[in-house]
């Protein structure tokens, strides 16, 4: 891998540490003659990480969720340290970060491509997704969604609402809603129903390639429709939604003995 000249941190102000051991990597990476900049608010804005080599989150997950849009466009990759709960791509730890930079910035890292979700609506609005695409709605009354792909009819969900998964995303919201876990470097798009009222909708896996669309056809509720936890669209006007594999990636910064079979492992506690 290439070596590093520039490093954008990307910190996470409400997390204990954070910001001290933002500071700290700042020291390390400048005295190794790498130009580095602290950023504490996120999601970044459009250019904020078109000067810089790499992003550095330092926070969870959902700091690394933060910057997903962001780096999408400008094709920084990713790399996480974790200071939350799993981590499951904020794989280093506040040790191994100060440890492993200096062979980092000589370009002794992996670069690990995930495929990542466009969600559009009726207008053409685009929210991009490296977890889940989440239809909601905000009341406690059942939905009614109609999901189609490629035009052909696959079925009407009476349910609390639908996740539509990354690979990524397969061991977040999906996972807690009984859907399967798919390997980061599976082509697919999983759909698992949120309590539905047939027991027999289970999880659907699709292929990477499809054009999904979801419709809405109740106004007796008012569906949200969340990507990574980011509110897209509340209300029923933005739907009909299509959601289809993105033709960009997110690339993460692994160590070069990563494995995600141990990720999973360990941060599943099946060990």
């Amino acid at each position: 891998m290439k070596s590093i000249q520039s490093i954008a941190l990307v910190v996470n102000p409400h997390k204990e540490h954070a910001i001290p051991l933002s500071q700290e990597i700042q020291r390390h990476a400048n005295a190794l003659g790498v130009h580095s900049e602290q950023f504490e608010e996120y999601p970044l804005q459009p250019g904020q990480l078109d000067e810089f080599d790499i992003c550095c989150t330092i926070g969870g997950d959902g700091t690394i969720l933060g910057v997903v849009p962001e780096s999408a466009r400008s094709q920084t990759a990713i790399l996480g340290v974790n200071l939350g709960k799993l981590g499951f791509l904020a794989v280093y730890t506040p040790e191994s970060i100060i440890s492993h930079l200096p062979s980092i910035i000589k370009g002794e890292y992996l670069i690990e491509k995930r495929s990542i979700l466009d969600c559009s609506d009726a207008e053409g609005n685009i929210s991009p997704a490296l977890n889940d695409v989440v239809i909601k709605s905000n009341s406690s009354r059942l939905m009614r969604l109609v999901v189609k792909a490629d035009d052909h009819f696959v079925n009407e969900y009476s349910c609390d609402g639908l996740i539509f998964a990354a690979p990524t995303g397969s061991t977040a919201y999906n996972l807690s809603a009984g859907g399967p876990i798919v390997h980061p470097g599976a082509k697919a798009i999983t759909m698992t129903p949120i309590c539905p009222h047939t027991l027999s909708n289970r999880s659907f896996i699709f292929p990477y390639n499809v054009t999904l669309t979801v419709e809405c056809d109740c106004e007796s509720y008012q569906p949200q429709v969340n990507t990574d936890g980011r509110l897209f669209q509340d209300g029923q006007n933005g739907f009909p939604l299509t959601i289809r594999t993105s033709e960009k990636e997110i690339s993460l910064i692994h160590d070069v003995n990563y494995s995600h079979y141990k990720t999973v492992r360990t941060k599943l506690h099946w060990v």
